[in-house]
């Protein structure tokens, strides 16, 4: 299934073309749990989030985008200066590479890579909360922001190495595949549970 579906993604959509990707998941990774009975999350489990990214791009290389971010600076900068710290996941293999990665450990997760810049115009992400099922009331919207974990807001050591200051900073991020409800790029559309049904009703 992921292979069909990356497939379509890269026909179907251009590289660095802005696009809105909406997502639906489990809140629970954003969420802190509490260390104790009496100091619990009332609402870990039960919450979903549907994330509506817009702006970000596709198909574009991280360690391209720093580099040239870091030349039109005025800095003598190329691909290979750019020194990604170790993470968890790596770029899929062959021409996957730009627009996804997959998890290092089993190699068996996927993910669609987003990019932006900070000067980039238009981009924002903008998130519901769902409680067992329902759209969060404002009470339990209370109570979720604050057990929600804390964005980290620094600026990317590498980046601030290679001469780029915050205004001008590459961001990226990846959203897992199976979590991807729809993409949208001017007149294009993807849904990705209909390629899903294809594909199971071509195993059967």
């Amino acid at each position: 299934m992921n292979t069909i579906l990356m497939n379509q993604i890269m026909r179907t959509f251009n590289e660095g073309c802005a696009s809105v990707v909406i997502t639906r998941k489990s809140a629970d990774s954003d969420m802190n749990k509490g260390r104790s009975a009496a100091n619990r999350n009332p609402l870990y489990g039960h919450v979903e989030v549907e994330a509506k990214y817009s702006g970000f791009v596709m198909g574009t290389d991280y360690s391209n985008s720093v580099a040239n971010t870091a030349q039109r600076m005025g800095e003598e900068v190329s691909r290979d200066d750019v020194r990604l710290r170790e993470t968890w996941h790596k770029p899929c293999d062959g021409d996957y590479g730009k627009w996804f990665s997959t998890d290092k450990r089993t190699e068996t997760k996927c993910y669609l890579k987003l990019q932006r810049n900070e000067q980039q115009i238009g981009f924002k992400v903008e998130k519901t909360y769902f409680v067992d099922g329902h759209e969060a009331t404002a009470e339990e919207l209370a109570t979720i922001k604050a057990w929600l974990k804390k964005d980290c807001n620094e600026q990317s050591a590498t980046q601030k190495e290679l001469g780029i200051d915050k205004e001008h900073e590459q961001h990226f991020i990846l959203v897992t595949l199976e979590n991807i409800l729809c993409i949208r790029q001017n007149e294009r559309t993807l849904l990705p549970y209909e390629i899903a049904a294809y594909a199971a009703a071509v195993a059967v």
